[in-house]
């Protein structure tokens, strides 16, 4: 049966797994197929994960970055906002080309 446990990411390579220290001591073997979201881990990440016996040791599956409260993270960005800067960009584009192209022909 899997358990819950949290731990910080030990180490994770670019071929797609690693090891998580759980907060009780043990080490795990992470794949990258067995991470929530397929986000990709980076040392001394806290994460949230099911433990699980396997034939060569213990195994961290649906692994999830543990949610952190701290002021100092980035929370992104929604989609309203992500358009509303493009429709930004498109109407400042839009007079530097009207400043550029048209008004010299028209003096």
């Amino acid at each position: 049966m899997a358990k819950k446990v949290k731990g910080i990411v030990a180490q994770f390579g670019t071929k797609g797994y690693g090891f998580i220290t759980g907060d009780d001591g043990e080490k795990y073997f992470v794949h990258q197929k067995n991470i929530y979201n397929k986000a990709r881990l980076k040392a001394d990440t806290r994460v949230v994960f099911n433990a699980e016996n396997s034939d060569k040791g213990l195994v961290a599956v649906d692994v999830k970055l543990e949610k952190s409260f701290s002021s100092s993270e980035s929370v992104p960005l929604s989609d309203a906002s992500i358009k509303t800067m493009f429709l930004f960009l498109l109407v400042m584009q839009v007079i530097m080309a009207y400043y550029v192209f048209i008004a010299p022909v028209v003096k």
